[in-house]
């Protein structure tokens, strides 16, 4: 028998660099080509070490993301599907937890009377997955396109979604409008415990995992910056006590004659009704409500106290003078 001569792979002479360069540029191509037929990237390590190095790779997964959102114009039924098929969450669950499309078209011809001769500001608190948010922003557009709006939620699992705030960021990408929109992660006031029990007892959240850290006192920062706001909607805290405080801070934040919508003023929160009806005072005046959505107006009083009812008189000083007691 003849000896096997067949040279052993140590024998072997390596490949010419051309021939390394032809095999990755034929690699590159194949896993290319599955990519754009399947969407996928190949799952053999090696095609995905080059394909992760090619020139195609950075310009291509972009494209991919861009073309998964299917940028549009905004639409309350097609950003109700989009949340759907984002989340783990029901459609129902999306609806239930939102502010219903009718009531926000009441807030939009509202915004639609504050046209100046600037962009529109709006403070937003309260975003869960970002509904009313993209709708009030998208609004605000329409008047201004450099309208911007300011949100505040410290993005806690609520409904059953554990990272609202992913789904309130993919919502504004699909309708463009992250350049008109400022977010803010944390709580109005002080860290409130309210929306922790109600989601603990949720048997279709996995809130263990979660440990609510947020920024706090976010009405605080803003006001010590200076900020002012044509409008704000509170869908936040429920508490009475906690909208009321809010609502307190908010004086310093709306400019006046500025306007203040309030969700939930309805027979299923009595403590907002409670605060809804007791607005008429020197700080603001109750000008319209529909369905769950009440609006007043912030006057333009320089103090948000009520008259004490004492009339101003005058009284005489030590040397005789009349002055204004």
């Amino acid at each position: 028998m003849l000896a096997n001569t067949s040279p052993k792979k140590s024998d072997q002479k390596p490949k010419s660099g051309r021939g390394q360069l032809l095999a990755r540029k034929a690699l590159i191509t194949g896993a290319r080509a599955y990519n754009l037929v399947t969407g996928k990237v190949p799952d053999r390590v090696s095609w995905s070490t080059l394909w992760g190095n090619s020139r195609f790779h950075t310009r291509d997964r972009w494209m991919v993301r861009d073309a998964a959102f299917h940028r549009c114009d905004f639409n309350y039924d097609d950003a109700t599907q989009f949340l759907t098929r984002a989340s783990r969450a029901s459609s129902k669950d999306i609806v239930a937890g939102s502010i219903p499309e009718e009531d926000l078209a009441f807030i939009a011809t509202h915004l639609k009377g504050l046209k100046r001769n600037r962009p529109l500001r709006g403070l937003h608190i309260g975003n869960f997955v970002g509904l009313s948010l993209a709708y009030l922003t998208d609004s605000m557009r329409q008047i201004d396109d450099e309208s911007v709006m300011l949100s505040v939620d410290p993005a806690i699992p609520h409904r059953g979604i554990d990272a609202p705030h992913d789904l309130v960021t993919g919502l504004m990408t699909r309708y463009g409008l992250e350049a008109n929109w400022l977010p803010v992660t944390g709580f109005s006031l002080e860290r409130s415990g309210v929306a922790d029990v109600l989601n603990r007892k949720a048997s279709h959240t996995r809130f263990s995992s979660y440990n609510g850290f947020s920024a706090t006192e976010s009405l605080r920062s803003l006001i010590r910056m200076g900020q002012k706001f044509d409008f704000a909607l509170i869908d936040g805290n429920h508490s009475g006590p906690y909208l009321r405080r809010e609502i307190k801070m908010l004086f310093e934040l709306v400019r006046p004659n500025g306007l203040l919508f309030l969700d939930d003023v309805d027979e299923n929160w009595a403590g907002v009704v409670k605060v809804f009806e007791n607005l008429d005072s020197g700080a603001f005046k109750r000008v319209a409500h529909e369905n769950r959505v009440g609006v007043v107006r912030r006057q333009a009083s320089s103090s948000g106290k009520r008259n004490s009812g004492k009339k101003v008189g005058k009284r005489k000083n030590q040397n005789g003078k009349d002055t204004k007691a």
